[in-house]
Parts: structure tokens; C-alpha cells; sequence
């Protein structure tokens, strides 16, 4: 038995195509829409991504924000699956706390799965 220390989940991907195909591994399916919050409030924002692959994949997405924002938008970092051949909606936090003066700043979303990554646009994230 290994030690534990050693034991971690290793995911190999092997992508085979037969024939031309526009199928792609990752794709975003809806990109995130501007969040309008006040302090003290709530919301979320999130994007749903696919794959045309015919297994479940994982997938791990990041929330990109300036500093500042990280303690009230995240987790910074969550993963999902991905059903073969469906979509997954992948969804953060937004909860700026009421001391939270009003501005604005922008995320995105950056999802990685099997050696790609996708890249959402920037969206403002409003705090009145």
C-alpha cells in the first residue's frame, strides 16, 4: 500500500476522433452575466460549459477578480462533472459584505479539463 501522502487521483484523457467532426472536448454553452448587488446582499455568477465527448469528464473552474473582491466573491475554485455528451452549470458566490463601499469590478471564469481551458468574458460586478 502506498503511503498516504503518495495516494492522489490521477485522470488520463485520451481523445480519439474517427472521421471530420466538429466536436470539441470543452466548450462554454452560456457566458456569465453582469451582476448588480447591493452590500449586504447576495447573487450569483456562474457559466455552463460542455463537451461533446461520449465519457464524463471533470472539470475545475477558477473565479478571476481583482484584488480586493476575493473574500466576498468565490470560492476562487470549484469543480463539477460533466455529464458525456451534456453540460454542467458552474455557479460562485457573490455576497459583498455590508462595509463593502459601492464600485465596480469585473470577473471571468476560467474552466480546465482534460489539458483545455476555456476563458469566459469579463462581466462587471456592480455593488450599490
Amino acid at each position: 500500500s502506498l503511503p498516504a501522502a503518495w495516494r492522489q487521483t490521477v485522470e488520463d484523457v485520451c481523445v480519439v476522433s474517427v472521421g471530420a467532426t466538429d466536436d470539441v472536448v470543452l466548450r462554454l454553452v452560456t457566458d456569465p452575466e453582469a451582476v448588480d448587488v447591493g452590500a449586504g446582499e447576495s447573487a450569483t455568477i456562474g457559466v455552463t460549459v460542455g463537451t461533446d465527448c461520449f465519457a464524463d469528464l471533470s472539470v475545475e473552474a477558477h473565479l478571476i477578480t481583482p484584488w480586493g473582491t476575493w473574500k466576498w466573491l468565490g470560492p476562487n475554485i470549484i469543480g463539477a462533472d460533466v455529464p458525456a455528451r451534456g453540460t454542467v452549470d458552474l455557479q460562485f458566490d457573490v455576497a459583498p459584505p455590508p462595509w463593502v463601499e459601492p464600485g465596480v469590478w469585473w470577473a471571468l471564469i476560467r474552466v480546465g479539463c482534460a489539458g483545455d481551458l476555456v476563458y469566459s468574458p469579463a462581466v462587471e460586478v456592480r455593488v450599490r
